[in-house]
């Protein structure tokens, strides 16, 4: 079954420039500029939520797999605003949960590396977990 396009490129592009951003919809990488992020959560202002703008960006490169970087999952064809949203509604069940999915997704990459029996990149991965797993470790003690 074919679905409609819900979030249109017109409308994308539209939202960008009201912002005043670059258009998304041309995006070749997941890579949000701090002043892009910046915008973004000021324009979604939730209420009580203090989000550092890092981890606000960081997140919207991540949710913005559920636009154009994989056309089976497209769903917001990277507006902005939605793309925020996604990253908002994660930040509401866990301040830390994009430092909490970084270490699950290197965990994936190591186990990957491992099963391939590639020990040099297995070794590469391993670090980079440590390194995530430090930055939760920080992000939690910051949170209590």
């Amino acid at each position: 079954m074919k679905l409609p396009e819900y979030v249109t490129v017109k409308e994308v592009k539209k939202i960008c420039k009201a912002l005043g951003i670059r258009d998304w919809t041309t995006l070749k990488k997941p890579e949000v500029k701090e002043e892009e992020a910046r915008i973004i959560l000021e324009e979604l202002n939730p209420k009580g939520m203090k989000i550092p703008l890092e981890d606000f960006r960081i997140g919207l490169e991540v949710e913005l797999e559920h636009g154009t970087r994989y056309k089976e999952a497209n769903v917001t064809n990277n507006h902005p605003l939605l793309t925020g949203k996604i990253v908002i509604a994660h930040l509401k069940e866990s301040l830390d949960y994009y430092q909490r999915l970084d270490v699950a997704e290197v965990e994936g990459d190591l186990l990957k590396a491992f099963a391939s029996g590639n020990l040099k990149k297995a070794a590469q991965k391993y670090k980079k977990l440590a390194q995530a797993r430090l930055k939760l470790a920080q992000t939690e003690a910051s949170l209590l």
